[in-house]
């Protein structure tokens, strides 16, 4: 890769990435408030392989720990359940995602048999 393709993306689109990942993140919150069973913070495991995948990638700066590709600071970025690569080298856990969604539906059918 040419140092001339090492560029962040501008401020304006980095603020787009951030604004949509606030909407999903603020609409799971408003969800998902007092569920106990729910997490947005994906788990250690889960994290240490995406941040790996991104060492891995020519899109990685080393130094600041960003994604040439989002401008995302990784180290955060990683962290939340609901994010994603933008390259599509990693997503969130559809594994743990369908477990807590499973477990939502079950809840919300005892609810509604209660009532």
């Amino acid at each position: 890769m040419t140092m001339e393709n090492k560029k962040y993306p501008s401020l304006l689109q980095q603020g787009k990435n951030l604004a949509k990942f606030s909407l999903n993140f603020l609409q799971y919150l408003q969800n998902n408030d007092n569920e106990e069973n729910k997490t947005l913070i994906a788990s250690d495991n889960i994290y240490n392989k995406r941040i790996e995948t991104c060492k891995g990638c020519d899109r990685y700066d080393n130094s600041q720990n960003r994604c040439y590709e989002c401008g995302c600071f990784l180290s955060v970025k990683a962290k939340f359940v609901l994010e994603s690569c933008p390259l599509n080298k990693w997503s969130f856990d559809d594994k743990e995602w369908e477990e807590v969604f499973n477990n939502i539906l079950n809840d919300m059918d005892e609810k509604k048999d209660d009532k």
